[in-house]
């Protein structure tokens, strides 16, 4: 999903003047080129004795999600010069505002919310992919509950304002669902139903190679689906059916099975291993180590070239230190016992990262 946007005007601490705020936790997903989604965690425990300000003007929609039951006495939104009042606002209620009718919120009473701010660009562009017709709006009643939107918001909070990052790709398939979500939900579009068979084996061998020889960058989701000649959605659902895994999850695999081999025949330090297999710093490869193979790195590496260090002073094997269970090192050639068994240890990998 390409967007020609190149700036997110709605965001961080910008953004959170136009509530009274001096700062706010925030998080811009996409590239330094190419940002697609805009999110700010908007925090006001006494409320807003007077209207917000009017936020930049943008070519773009801001949505709302609340996070928990307020007291919406006296709430409502000025939308083009209207006053809109709100009779109810329940937790996870959201409201959708196009950032190009000038939204201005009147919020007396104390509230705590995620606003989304997405791009029309980044919209589009996901309608391109699909083939579906361009939205020119998005309808949807002020406090109206969303559970979808309000897991998605709480999924976000921990990595707002947070330098610690996922996988790129991550954030890839995050925007990719919340704009299919979106589209589908308030856009009033259908979304095409796409029977796919998976990769072909050129394009599994293809995205494997470019895996493997990218495997200490950051690799993003158009890359791969450019590479396959397919659409990011086309290519997304190809993947899970070729590989059984998502593709970011595969990567992440792939990186540690990498990290594993580097591990057995060298003895360079695990700093040195986390660059050498593609993640931020070795508390990032050791927490995702750990949660694929259930051991620290090095206590793994101990387990396989000096399996004597694992036994204390009467021989007897440390119970504290387990042997790490075995793992296949193709992915993709492993059972599909062995595919589920390493889905469910790598759940948290997200958090993780």
């Amino acid at each position: 999903m390409r967007c020609a946007t190149t700036e997110i005007l709605n965001v961080g601490d910008d953004f959170a003047r136009c509530f009274r705020l001096r700062e706010a936790p925030s998080l811009v997903l996409g590239s330094k080129t190419r940002p697609q989604l805009g999110i700010t965690r908007i925090t006001v425990p006494a409320g807003l004795s007077e209207p917000a300000s009017s936020a930049r003007v943008e070519r773009g929609f801001t949505i709302p999600v609340y996070l928990w039951l307020a007291s919406c006495q006296g709430w409502g939104t000025w939308i083009d010069g209207k006053f809109e009042p709100v009779s109810s606002w329940a937790e996870g209620g959201i409201g959708i505002y196009d950032l190009e009718s000038d939204p201005i919120a009147l919020r007396p009473s104390g509230y705590d919310c995620v606003h989304f701010n997405l791009p029309r660009v980044t919209l589009d562009a996901f309608s391109t992919d699909n083939g579906l017709r361009r939205i020119r709006t998005l309808h949807c009643s002020q406090g109206k509950r969303d559970v979808m939107l309000l897991g998605l918001a709480r999924f976000m909070l921990p990595w707002l304002g947070n330098d610690r990052r996922m996988c790129d790709l991550t954030f890839d398939y995050f925007v990719l669902m919340f704009c299919s979500y979106i589209a589908a939900t308030y856009g009033n579009v259908g979304l095409p139903v796409q029977r796919s068979g998976g990769l072909l084996q050129w394009q599994r061998r293809r995205v494997v190679e470019l895996i493997d020889a990218r495997i200490d960058q950051a690799l993003r989701l158009p890359t791969l689906a450019e590479e396959c000649g397919l659409s990011v959605r086309q290519f997304c659902r190809s993947f899970r059916k070729s590989f059984r895994v998502p593709a970011h999850r595969y990567v992440i695999l792939r990186r540690v099975e990498f990290a594993k081999e580097l591990l057995k025949k060298s003895s360079m330090p695990l700093a040195e291993v986390a660059l050498r297999c593609g993640f931020t710093d070795q508390a990032a490869f050791s927490r995702t180590f750990s949660a694929v193979e259930g051991t620290p790195p090095r206590r793994w590496h101990t387990a396989i070239v000096n399996p004597a260090g694992l036994r204390d002073d009467s021989g007897k094997i440390d119970q504290h230190e387990k042997t790490p269970r075995a793992c296949k090192s193709d992915v993709a050639g492993s059972s599909g016992q062995t595919r589920a068994a390493v889905g469910k240890r790598i759940s948290r990998i997200d958090n993780a990262k």
